[in-house]
């Protein structure tokens, strides 16, 4: 044991005379670089120990070495001497967003806490690496503030207003018999998103200095000569009136509605006339309002609510669209001069039993009590011409469809109207009246509505009988009355007119389904008197004569629910709500000698 570690003490001698003295040098260096960091890593975090670590800078402002105090006097101090106006440069036009505009408010306690934060988040790796490079170079913070989002989008919107020109393609005019071609014209809009983040770096580094406006130039796809180019062909199309037949009926398309319909397609350097699909879509939907014809029927006897006869009177056809669609395009680019109206064959199965015409599912009415005649000949003639319309099983019903158009060379007498929140003569005043009694049978018979619009105002002929609220205003072509059939079966839509009694009442026959309809009293709140008559004078009344022409309502807000429930599941559950402005009575006074 004793000769084991003598040897061993031998070995370690011979070893440390071997030991190179240079790397006992480098040891020794080594040793004392690390004490010396450590002696410098002690010093740094004894005084950054309450301060802000260097390098931290938020905004504009160099927080390092500061105290949490000394920090935020800083910030202030700087805000202080700054108008944190900011002024965009436009040509020789300046726009100039101010602080208390969008009420701009700094938050410099955040943004010293977030700036302490720095080197202190726990993590070694990354505290280690800030503390290193905030020695070195600049570690930045956006200052913390807060503004009115909506204040500084109005203010934003006010500089587009004033900036923004809209540029436009060139484009085909008729002038007398000739095709010409308009000048395009090149835009100028507002870089929204760079105008915010111009705005944004402004805040971020309270840095006010004025900037240019961000603006980007807008031009046109296409330009007069592209459209010199296919003068000729536009011209063909243009100037080629077109004929649509159905039977005895024509429609006469003439140059400016052709024109209409022309659309410009470009790609790359090659510009070809097309069809404007939206336009023609449009000009489809009013063609086939005037006519689809649903399939209509009647019940022409009943046990009770039971139907006991059923009978249909006529098929239904509609607008081929497709096929009319495909006719369209050959005439429009091959410059034949008539087409014939496509239709299709709408009407239901030939045994009527197939249809489930077997009882009434819900019925609405209304009293049209001290009309005039002219009106209550409009609301019949509406009810007459919706009378009998089937609607198949996931159909839409249509009031606009259903009744045609409405005007004089249909049938209609002038009566009072709401048009863009007046009453005025018009054609067909009182149709409202149908489409008001036909809401209120589908409300009952628990179908649902796709589109209903309540009148501008509380109409006398509609609360003669029943609250606030359960009216439907249409006008063509833009405001209808629809609902829609859920049913397996086809639904009826049946109509009663009584001028002896002024009641109206609309039927709807169908096949019952277990579904019950449960309809809330409405909700009136808003309530507001009507303004004070308005006398006019009218110089066509004789002197001493006074006429009313507009009648005084209150004001209100009306709301009601209906829920309609099969087999203990809510099949629909819709809230109606209507707001009715209050409304003068208006007279007109005589002036005529």
């Amino acid at each position: 044991m004793f000769k084991q570690t003598k040897q061993k003490l031998h070995k370690l001698k011979k070893s440390l005379k071997e030991f190179n003295p240079i790397s006992i040098a480098q040891f020794k260096v080594l040793v004392v670089g690390i004490y010396i960091l450590v002696s410098l890593a002690g010093i740094y975090h004894i005084i950054y120990a309450k301060r802000i670590i260097p390098g931290v800078k938020i905004g504009s402002v160099r927080v390092g070495g500061k105290t949490y105090d000394q920090a935020k006097k800083a910030l202030e101090s700087r805000e202080a001497e700054l108008s944190k106006d900011i002024t965009f440069n436009y040509n020789d036009t300046k726009f100039t967003i101010t602080d208390d505009e969008i009420g701009l408010r700094y938050e410099w306690d955040a943004a010293v806490t977030r700036a302490y934060e720095i080197g202190r988040t726990g993590n070694i790796l990354v505290d280690t690496k800030d503390k290193f490079a905030g020695i070195f170079k600049e570690l930045f913070i956006a200052a913390f503030y807060d503004y009115e989002e909506e204040l500084l989008s109005d203010k934003m919107g006010t500089i587009r207003s004033e900036v923004n020109k809209d540029g436009g393609d060139s484009g085909y005019e008729i002038d007398g018999e000739k095709l010409v071609v308009n000048s395009s014209k090149t835009g100028i809009r507002v870089a929204d998103d760079a105008l915010f983040l111009a705005v944004v770096y402004s805040y971020d580094r309270l840095d006010f200095a004025p900037k240019d406006l961000p603006v980007k130039v807008v031009k046109p796809d296409l330009l007069e000569s592209d459209l010199m180019k296919v003068l000729p062909q536009a011209e063909k199309i243009v100037f080629n009136e077109i004929t649509i037949k159905r039977g005895t009926k024509k429609w006469v398309l003439d140059s400016p509605q052709l024109l209409n319909l022309l659309a410009l397609k470009k790609k790359g350097n090659e510009l070809t006339l097309t069809l404007n699909e939206p336009k023609f879509e449009a000009f489809l939907e009013t063609l086939a309002q005037e006519v689809n014809e649903m399939p209509r029927g009647k019940v022409a006897k009943l046990d009770g609510d039971k139907v006991v006869e059923f009978e249909i009177l006529t098929g239904g056809a509609e607008l081929d669209d497709r096929a009319f669609t495909e006719v369209f395009k050959e005439a429009f680019f091959s410059g034949k001069k008539e087409i014939d109206l496509s239709m299709k064959d709408i009407s239901g199965p030939t045994d009527i039993n197939k249809y489930g015409i077997r009882a009434l599912l819900g019925e609405g009415q209304s009293r049209f009590t001290g009309s005039a005649k002219a009106r209550v000949k409009n609301l019949t003639l509406a009810a007459e011409r919706t009378n009998g319309v089937l609607v198949p099983p996931g159909g839409i019903y249509s009031m606009n469809n259903s009744i045609g158009e409405i005007s004089a060379k249909t049938g209609y007498d002038t009566a009072y109207i709401i048009q863009n929140g007046l009453t005025v003569l018009g054609e067909g005043g009182g149709v409202c009246q149908t489409s008001t009694t036909l809401f209120r049978a589908v409300l009952n018979a628990g179908l649902p509505i796709e589109m209903r619009y309540p009148h501008a105002y509380r109409v006398y002929y509609y609360e003669i009988d029943s609250k606030p609220g359960f009216d439907a205003s249409i006008y063509q072509p833009s405001l209808d009355f629809q609902f829609r059939n859920d049913t397996p079966n086809y639904v009826l839509v049946q109509s009663e007119a009584d001028p002896a009694s002024a009641t109206l009442k609309f039927k709807i026959y169908g096949t019952p389904d277990g579904r019950q309809v449960e309809i809330t009293e409405p909700v009136i709140t808003n309530q507001a008197p009507p303004p004070e008559a308005q006398y006019v004078d009218d110089p066509s009344l004789p002197k001493g004569t006074t006429k009313q022409v507009d009648f005084a309502a209150w004001g209100a807000h009306a709301s009601f629910t209906r829920t309609v429930r099969k087999n203990g599941e809510i099949l629909h559950n819709e809230t109606f709500s209507s707001r009715y402005q209050p409304w003068r009575a208006v007279y007109l006074v005589g002036t005529k000698e």
